[in-house]
């Protein structure tokens, strides 16, 4: 069927089926080789995105190293045999690494003892490094153009029929568009379906980092008395672990004044890492459905 002078070197055909858009010429590539509209359909009517290229990294989770930690307490027993109740209770806090330490009261007497408790290690500590920033290049890798032009009036006879822009031209196919959500059956003259979006939603995260326990841990505690207030003159010696609290009984006659730790042993081990996964991922959203002649073209 040809048409009137004014539509002079397109073809004529019948007008879109309800819910379509169209006829248009529409393009399907690699963003950065996105033409321009060709002179026989020079508008561009809509443009939107096929494959998302916004790169995700988790970063790797670390953990940070346990130490081998002074027990809880240090108290004075009211047995030789550290077996008895609780006299008084020191504050074992600063006493480590060799530092003398003279407690505000008397540590014990000739029928008392000092017990030093079992030895802590502490738990490591979850961190990442580099911090888990998302590693975004802002970019859609595949993009679609869909271009038309002004309908010259009248444009074909008989009326019912359309002005339509070639059907190819370079790498761009006539092409008609169902914009929005829904099951879509393309039409026998349109067969070819592509699918187009406005946007996504990046639903991707990372994991928490967590540390397990310490493993391969082993400390233990030389703890001194000194019959003097300067950790001059050694009375007794004990070994505080993690296995057992230490204990340092008093000889007659000799009180102890002052006390001193030392690690004898001080390997806290290490903790195994976990998370810091990638879960999730993109949602495109506002999809339209082209269908088309023949498949768009692809430059690369």
């Amino acid at each position: 069927m040809a048409c009137d002078d004014t539509c002079s070197g397109d073809q004529c055909g019948e007008p879109a089926p309800e819910g379509f858009y169209g006829p248009a010429l529409l393009w399907v590539g690699r963003t950065v080789d996105e033409p321009n509209c060709p002179g026989s359909a020079p508008t561009k009517v809509y443009r939107g995105y096929e494959t998302a290229d916004f790169p995700f990294g988790c970063s790797p989770c670390r953990c940070g190293e346990p130490a081998c930690a002074l027990p809880a307490d240090l108290r004075t027993a009211a047995s030789l045999k550290c077996d008895g109740s609780p006299v008084s209770v020191h504050e074992p806090r600063d006493m480590l690494n060799g530092t003398c330490v003279v407690p505000s009261g008397a540590l014990a007497n000739d029928h008392q003892s000092i017990v030093l408790g079992a030895t802590r290690v502490t738990p490591c500590e979850a961190s990442v490094e580099p911090p888990p920033v998302p590693q975004f290049n802002l970019r859609w890798y595949r993009s679609g153009v869909a271009c038309g032009g002004t309908p010259k009036e009248p444009t074909c006879a008989p009326p019912s029929t359309t002005c339509e822009s070639p059907d190819q031209e370079d790498a761009f196919a006539r092409c008609i568009m169902y914009l929005g959500e829904g099951e879509v059956t393309c039409p026998e003259d349109y067969p070819e379906d592509v699918v187009l979006y406005d946007g996504m939603r990046d639903e991707r995260h990372c994991t928490p980092c967590e540390c397990g326990p310490p493993t391969g841990s082993e400390c233990s505690l030389a703890l001194l008395s000194f019959r003097d207030g300067a950790c001059g003159e050694l009375i007794t010696a004990g070994t505080s672990s993690s296995d057992a609290p230490g204990c340092v009984a008093a000889k007659p006659g000799k009180t102890p004044k002052s006390m001193m730790a030392v690690w004898q042993v001080n390997q806290p081990g290490s903790c195994e890492p976990s998370g810091g996964e990638l879960r999730g991922e993109i949602a495109l959203t506002g999809p339209s459905t082209f269908c088309c002649q023949t498949r768009p073209g692809e430059n690369g």
